[in-house]
């Protein structure tokens, strides 16, 4: 049976989220499989919604994606990040410290260190600059590796994705990313182990996903953004990047 209510919310995420994981979201709401496909039909044929940037999606739906403050805000944190030494910029970007440390600077103010000879490539997946992603990499890798993630491990690349995250930076937020993030890896038919880890103030989930396809990957809370590693392995330039993530609504 057709609901207008799974209609108009269709309607506004189809183009953020794939449908089966729409309707793994809703089935756990309570929406039938029938109803779900007569809704999606309708969706499909009719023009999408605008999106409303105040309107907040159901519970975790946000948080599919994976699955971006002031310009002294954003030097305080690099400060902190750079072991309280001067960088160059104060801008969004790579910045460079008179050491020869060197650091990105996110466009919501949070900050990661950088291994030596490493910078980061960033670009946004919308247009309101909300879901930043960002690929910390060698000075001289060719950016058309970004789109193979079967290369990150040999050439040492790390993913990062920033978004606005439904999940509150609390108990009960990580046990409920975690939950969501167990799904995720189980509805792929993936084997994994997943962990608790802390990342500064930063509660997180560290997963290494074993089978089909080996990688390592880990979800971070922040009080509004929830950031999202991926890699080829655990190594030391993964636990450089990721412990070494400052957020600024957090460390202020």
């Amino acid at each position: 049976m057709l609901r207008p209510d799974v209609v108009e919310y269709l309607k506004e995420h189809l183009r953020s989220f794939p449908v089966e994981a729409l309707r793994k979201q809703l089935s756990d709401e309570g929406v039938g499989d029938a109803d779900f496909e007569d809704s999606l039909a309708a969706a499909l044929r009719s023009p999408a919604a605008p999106k409303k940037p105040a309107l907040k999606p159901r519970t975790s739906a946000a948080a599919l994606v994976f699955l971006g403050l002031g310009a002294a805000v954003i030097l305080s944190i690099g400060f902190y990040a750079l072991s309280r030494k001067p960088v160059s910029r104060s801008a969004e970007g790579n910045a460079a410290g008179p050491s020869g440390e060197s650091a990105f600077i996110g466009r919501a103010g949070w900050v990661v260190r950088l291994p030596e000879g490493y910078v980061g490539v960033s670009n946004f997946t919308d247009s309101s600059k909300r879901h930043q992603v960002v690929y910390f990499c060698k000075k001289d890798t060719d950016p058309t590796n970004f789109l193979n993630e079967g290369l990150f491990g040999q050439l040492g690349i790390v993913k990062l994705e920033v978004l606005p995250t439904q999940f509150p930076n609390n108990p009960a937020g990580i046990a409920n990313l975690s939950r969501m993030a167990a799904g995720k890896y189980k509805n792929a038919g993936e084997k994994f182990a997943m962990k608790s880890m802390q990342v500064a103030t930063l509660p997180g989930v560290s997963v290494a996903v074993l089978a089909p396809f080996p990688r390592a990957e880990a979800f971070v809370l922040g009080q509004e953004h929830m950031y999202f590693f991926s890699a080829g392995q655990e190594d030391e330039i993964w636990r450089d990047i990721v412990l070494s993530l400052r957020d600024a609504h957090t460390e202020n």
